[in-house]
């Protein structure tokens, strides 16, 4: 799902949500192209999940700027969809992706 720039020149390039056992998740995918002098206009891309709970807990995380690959951005969104990531240990994933 490709929707319109928001504000920052966020782009949703992606998302979903999964209902499973009561609890509710959302995953996006963004991308924003960098500001910064070494990578001036190279499409960075960002994941977010939300999550709330049967009990209505309500978590939320975001890693940015994260891939400058849109393959390697999609394959790494697909799997946290797929095997349900949560917001707590989205940065403990994206450690282990990257080493």
């Amino acid at each position: 799902m490709r929707q319109t720039k928001n504000k920052g020149d966020t782009v949703v390039i992606r998302s979903n949500t999964v209902n499973e056992d009561g609890a509710n998740y959302k995953y996006k995918l963004y991308m924003q192209e960098s500001g910064n002098v070494a990578s001036y206009k190279i499409p960075l891309y960002s994941i977010g999940i939300e999550m709330t709970d049967r009990d209505g807990n309500y978590t939320e995380a975001r890693v940015a700027d994260v891939f400058s690959d849109i393959g390697k951005a999609l394959v790494f969104y697909e799997r946290l969809v797929s095997n349900l990531a949560t917001p707590l240990n989205l940065p403990y994933i994206l450690e282990d992706e990257m080493c």
